[in-house]
């Protein structure tokens, strides 16, 4: 397969305003976007009482949130991994009460301080890696409970664009263990634990300088500088 020059894939279905698509196409770089993990819905009953709930992506705030079998308490606080679901949150009509960098490492020491021995609810993927929950151990009272599904897709196509760009850990397995890396294909992850993902199969990927779509199309065009 020949490689389509100047061009970039990322696994994330892009709004037609998105910043990875506008940074890049204004560069004169193609763009396309296609997730490789499909998700559904887990319904869930009572919800366990807690000083915290804490999320880990805009998905899982829309599946819990969107779903309560009754409001949530006033006295219950919010925490949010990154500012994207912080951002999913107050789209949702709730205020924000702690706000991490979107990577679990530096958002759990930082949460550990807001949330020392109290009780914290995680809303999660039944393939959630609880990256936080498992750094604080107990240094806090956790519940995690199941609100949807995350399963990698059985059958998409082999992309050929210069640059893949991988946004979740699944992500980077589901296309990894299934096509190789055709030469002079160049991977970016979004964080450490897709680049650890990515390294699994053998490929040191361009780490993204934060977990943002702006920060995503400047690697590209970092690895594009050098074609």
């Amino acid at each position: 397969m020949k490689l389509q020059r100047r061009s970039a894939y990322i696994s994330r279905n892009l709004q037609a305003q998105s910043a990875f698509r506008l940074i890049l196409e204004a560069h004169g770089v193609g763009v396309e976007g296609e997730s490789l993990v499909h998700f559904k819905p887990v319904p869930f009953g009572v919800v366990p009482d807690a000083d915290w709930v804490f999320f880990y992506s805009p998905r899982a705030v829309r599946f819990f949130l969107g779903n309560l079998p009754h409001p949530l308490s006033p006295e219950v606080r919010l925490g949010c991994i990154g500012p994207s679901t912080a951002q999913a949150v107050t789209d949702m009509g709730y205020q924000v009460a702690f706000t991490g960098t979107g990577e679990p490492e530096t958002t759990a020491d930082a949460f550990a301080e807001a949330a020392n021995g109290q009780r914290v609810l995680f809303p999660q993927a039944r393939h959630s890696r609880q990256s936080v929950q498992k750094k604080l151990g107990s240094i806090i009272k956790s519940t995690g409970i199941i609100v949807y599904d995350n399963r990698p897709a059985a059958d998409f196509p082999l992309r050929c664009p210069e640059v893949l760009v991988f946004t979740s850990p699944l992500n980077a397995k589901a296309y990894l263990s299934r096509y190789e890396i055709l030469p002079g294909q160049q991977l970016v992850a979004i964080g450490n634990p897709t680049a650890s993902a990515c390294r699994s199969f053998g490929k040191e990927p361009v780490l993204a300088s934060a977990p943002n779509e702006e920060a995503l199309a400047q690697a590209v065009l970092h690895c594009l500088a050098g074609e």
